[in-house]
């Protein structure tokens, strides 16, 4: 009788881990096309794949109080926007019941033989799933490989098969709940991450609606009710959003860049357009922040590399001239002057100094200063609390604060204003550099925002805006007053 109990037991056993749908959970990532070619994104998501598998099995077993059990199937679907052999939607299943903590492929050798293509004959390989938890029933993978095979004849840059509303529209699809994780590996900027870099129309932008022919991530578009899209089954789009993440572990990541700022603005012809600058943000931190540091033997750096907040009246002089210097010499250099709009120097103090935007606070800062010679000041002096005021603002129209605060309970994790992203030496995207870290850095000193990454086994120096909704007030309450209601210890 033992022994018919026990093989009940385990049919028992057996019936609920294949019938459970719902603990059926789903991992999606996203990998930009960045040359065509080239398949380091696509690389950077099978490297993320076998970070994933190891945070959560935790050396031996799972994670305590993470979602994943012992006997857990996790599904990564991917989105592969690498037109050079890649699949357009793949899926990959770890059982951490057979497989535990490890993967195949670890050092992402051969990423395009990790996946299954995701088509009408895919059958998960482990027990069953209802039509709802399958992915091949919410995932466009058939509109997808139909875009890829239409656009096949064209030059392989005029080729967009997949949209970032494809991977919008499989999420608000996933069932409630199941989705831990959201990451775009990709190019990106303040508007979003780039999948394709393809362009919004200058009418969708003002009428902040979904341009049909933009694959890419829109920070003024995409987090309204109806994410940008029009029609009845679009009213309640960010909610079907927001619920598909896990309740306590849902996270979005955009593992981009943020180094551009955009500026509506007479170009090099004197017509007016949507122009890219380098981030002012950037700029600022760099001279009130990363140099002032540097010279120990100033008050001003002590304080700054002291553990402790500076009262928020510290005097702080920022030498702009050595930064518009900077950004002079990127517009030299091969790798980024394809990113800027080449202006002159007057034209940078100019834009910053005299102009006013929407979607920019510059002249709050910079006031149009001027020096004795009525020239544009080169240097400026302004209290700390002002900069931190600055800083602030300037992040409140970035792509992942305007999906933070949308989202409300969904953890989201991209490169703050000021920040680049780089593909390091062992394969995966991080905020590297002197100037980017410390930047990041800024970010955690003065606007409340973690930079400690709790899933990742190294710190690639990301700002989490966690889902309690507290980072997202601590830079809103920057952006209305600085520092100056903080109590300094």
């Amino acid at each position: 009788m033992a022994g018919a109990g026990s093989v009940f037991a385990g049919a028992l056993t057996l019936m609920w881990r294949l019938g459970n749908m719902a603990d059926t959970l789903y991992v999606f990532l996203v990998s930009g096309n960045p040359a065509g070619s080239d398949d380091g994104f696509a690389r950077c998501a099978w490297l993320r794949v076998a970070e994933l598998v190891k945070h959560y099995w935790n050396g031996g077993e799972p994670k305590a109080g993470a979602p994943i059990q012992k006997d857990s199937v996790l599904r990564f679907i991917h989105f592969d926007c690498h037109l050079q052999g890649g699949v357009s939607v793949g899926v990959y299943e770890h059982d951490f019941t057979t497989m535990k903590g490890i993967v195949q492929d670890p050092l992402a050798n051969r990423v395009a033989r990790n996946w299954v293509i995701l088509d009408k004959d895919w059958k998960t390989k482990f027990g069953t799933l209802d039509k709802a938890h399958d992915p091949k029933e919410f995932t466009p993978w058939q509109e997808i490989q139909a875009a890829k095979t239409a656009a096949a004849s064209l030059p392989i840059d005029q080729r967009h098969p997949i949209s970032i509303v494809d991977v919008y529209h499989t999420i608000r699809k996933a069932p409630a709940g199941s989705v831990l994780e959201l990451s775009i590996f990709s190019h990106a900027f303040a508007d979003g991450p780039v999948l394709y870099n393809t362009f919004a129309s200058d009418d969708s932008i003002l009428h902040k609606r979904r341009d049909p022919d933009d694959t890419d991530g829109r920070a003024d578009v995409d987090f309204q009710a109806n994410m940008g899209e029009s029609g009845t089954a679009n009213t309640k789009a960010l909610n079907e959003f927001k619920n598909a993440f896990h309740t306590d572990d849902g996270a979005y990541r955009i593992w981009g860049c943020n180094i551009q700022d955009i500026v509506d603005t007479k170009d090099t012809t004197g017509t007016v357009r949507r122009c890219l600058i380098l981030n002012t943000v950037r700029e600022v931190v760099e001279a009130a922040f990363v140099v002032q540091k540097k010279d120990v033997t100033k008050l001003i750096a002590l304080k700054l590399r002291d553990g402790k907040l500076p009262e928020a009246d510290t005097q702080i002089t920022l030498n702009m001239e050595e930064q518009i210097q900077f950004e002079l010499s990127t517009m030299k250099d091969p790798a980024t002057a394809h990113a800027i709009t080449p202006f002159p120097r007057g034209r940078l103090y100019e834009i910053r100094y005299d102009e006013t935007f929407t979607n920019h606070t510059y002249h709050d800062l910079f006031l149009g200063e001027r020096d004795s010679k009525g020239d544009f000041a080169k240097t400026i002096v302004r209290k700390l609390s002002d900069v931190v005021k600055f800083v602030a603002a300037e992040t409140l129209g970035s792509y992942f604060f305007v999906a933070a605060r949308a989202l409300k309970t969904v953890t989201v994790v991209g490169g703050p204003p000021g920040t680049s992203a780089e593909v390091d030496t062992d394969g995966q995207q991080v905020i590297n550099g002197t100037r980017a870290k410390d930047c990041a850095k800024f970010f955690e000193k003065f606007m409340g925002v973690s930079i400690t990454d709790p899933d990742n086994h190294r710190h690639n120096n990301y700002a989490f805006l966690d889902n309690k909704g507290v980072a997202v007030a601590a830079i809103l309450e920057r952006a209305a007053h600085g520092i100056d209601n903080l109590v300094v210890p």
